[in-house]
C-alpha cells in the first residue's frame, strides 16, 4: 500500500515535535492530521511542495511548512518537494521557466554581441527577461503541481484496487481450501 511507502520516507511526528527549536509552534505541528498518510494528505503535500518548488523565494521549506499547517496537508511531503529545484536544477529549470514564459508572452531575449550567453549577460538582461521568468515560473509552478496532485491521486487510487483484488483472490482461495468440491 502506498502508505507504507511514504511511512518509511517520512519522519516520526513525536520526533519533530519533541525537538526544543520547534516549541513555538509545537502546538500547531501536534496535528495528527498534518502527518497522516492518506489519499488527500499526501496529494495536497506533493502538489503544494511542486507549486512552491518553482517559486524562487528564500525560505521556501518554511514558506511550505506554513502552508501545509493552513491547508492541512502532509509537512513532511511538501518540505520534501520544495527540494525538486535545488542549487543544481535551479539553472536549467530557470531556463526552461523563461523559455515557457517567453512562448506565452512572444517576447524573445536579443542574443548577446558576443555570441555566447553567460550568467553576467542574463542578469544584465533582468530588466527585460523578468515578465517571461515570472509568467514561466507560474506557469511551470502550476502544471507541475496539477501533475503531481493527480499522479498520487491516480497511483493511490490503483495501488488500493490492486491490493483489494490481491485480498480477494487470497480469500476465494482460503475458501476453495476450506471447502473443496467433492468429487463424483
Amino acid at each position: 500500500m502506498p502508505r507504507k511507502f511514504f511511512r518509511r520516507l517520512t519522519p516520526n511526528r513525536q520526533r519533530i515535535v519533541n525537538q526544543p527549536f520547534l516549541r513555538p509552534v509545537a502546538q500547531f505541528l501536534g496535528d495528527p492530521n498534518l502527518w497522516h498518510l492518506n489519499r488527500r494528505s499526501v496529494s495536497g503535500g506533493v502538489a503544494l511542495g511542486l507549486f512552491l518548488a518553482f517559486i524562487p523565494l528564500p525560505g521556501q521549506m518554511l514558506i511550505a511548512a506554513t502552508a501545509a499547517i493552513f491547508m492541512r496537508v502532509n509537512i513532511a511531503l511538501a518540505v520534501a518537494m520544495v527540494w525538486t529545484t535545488n542549487p543544481i536544477t535551479i539553472p536549467p529549470l530557470l531556463w526552461l521557466a523563461y523559455l515557457v514564459g517567453a512562448t506565452l508572452t512572444g517576447w524573445t531575449l536579443p542574443p548577446p554581441a558576443g555570441g555566447e550567453m553567460s550568467l553576467g549577460y542574463a542578469m544584465s538582461q533582468l530588466p527585460h527577461i523578468w515578465l517571461p521568468l515570472g509568467i514561466g515560473l507560474l506557469t511551470l509552478s502550476f502544471v507541475s503541481s496539477i501533475v503531481g496532485f493527480a499522479t498520487i491521486r491516480m497511483l493511490w487510487r490503483i495501488n488500493v484496487a490492486a491490493h483489494k483484488r490481491r485480498r480477494q483472490a487470497q480469500r476465494r482461495r482460503r475458501l476453495r481450501r476450506a471447502n473443496p468440491k467433492p468429487e463424483r
